[in-house]
């Protein structure tokens, strides 16, 4: 069976928790008594560790507060086909969550109305041998933003000019904000395609993000609102065309 949104989540918890704690992988099996095989299996998802199992490999990396807490909720368990995952946008906790989805994914479609879509605000370092084509869709609101944030904004769109431009796994597409508004696009969301699974779409809010599985099988819920956006979307030349036109506009101001 593959794994749930909770199990995905929690394994990217644990992952993060050692390398945080600066410990290797075979050190922490063989501290906790475990094959690195079967510690392996549970970052990755492909196994769920037992709650008892959890509790000793915090007690034995130093994990403490909150971050604790928050791990060992999810290794409660709760519901397959949806989890909450708290903190603010881009928050360590709501990245690895967000990371694990990306890594598992096929293709990815990320949207925002009113902010740069939080998945591309993230830095992931890991090595992917298999990148998943991520499209990105972006407001002309975004572009326009003029205020204390600009200057870390510009510099974003530029790193993302860069990487679109070196890798064919991401495409970066504008979208003129009362196009989208009248289309009825005012809330985030992102679409994870995964393989032999069904989509999970991930919804963003200001102190939490959701992760659920689509039930509809013939027609995925999301699936026509992709299928809108990318027509009212620039295409991807006439948006970095429109990204830099609007970098220019900004800095002349």
């Amino acid at each position: 069976m593959p794994p749930s949104p909770r199990t995905r989540i929690l394994g990217a918890a644990l992952r993060n928790a050692r390398v945080e704690a600066n410990f290797g992988l075979r050190e922490l099996a063989r501290r906790i008594g475990v094959t690195p095989a079967a510690l392996s299996s549970w970052e990755q998802a492909r196994r769920t560790p037992a709650l008892a199992d959890v509790a000793g490999l915090l007690g034995a990396i130093g994990t403490s507060g909150e971050l604790k807490r928050d791990i060992l909720r999810l290794a409660r368990g709760g519901p397959d086909e949806w989890w909450v995952v708290h903190g603010a946008p881009a928050s360590p906790a709501r990245a690895a969550a967000l990371v694990a989805h990306k890594v598992a994914a096929q293709d990815v479609v990320t949207w925002d109305p009113f902010a740069l879509p939080e998945l591309l605000q993230i830095s992931h370092q890991q090595p992917e041998t298999r990148p998943p084509l991520i499209e990105a869709f972006i407001s002309d609101v975004v572009l326009q933003t003029n205020d204390e944030r600009t200057g870390a904004l510009q510099q974003q769109l530029r790193r993302l000019l860069r990487s679109a431009g070196a890798s064919r796994s991401l495409v970066l597409r504008t979208v003129r904000a009362e196009l989208a508004w009248a289309e009825g696009f005012t809330t985030a969301f992102d679409r994870y395609s995964l393989p032999d699974d069904k989509p999970v779409v991930y919804c963003g809010q200001r102190s939490f993000g959701v992760f659920a599985v689509e039930r509809t099988s013939a027609r995925p819920v999301h699936e026509a609102e992709v299928q809108r956006l990318r027509q009212i979307a620039l295409h991807p030349q006439q948006s970095r065309d429109h990204i830099l036109r609007c970098i220019a506009a900004v800095q002349s101001v």
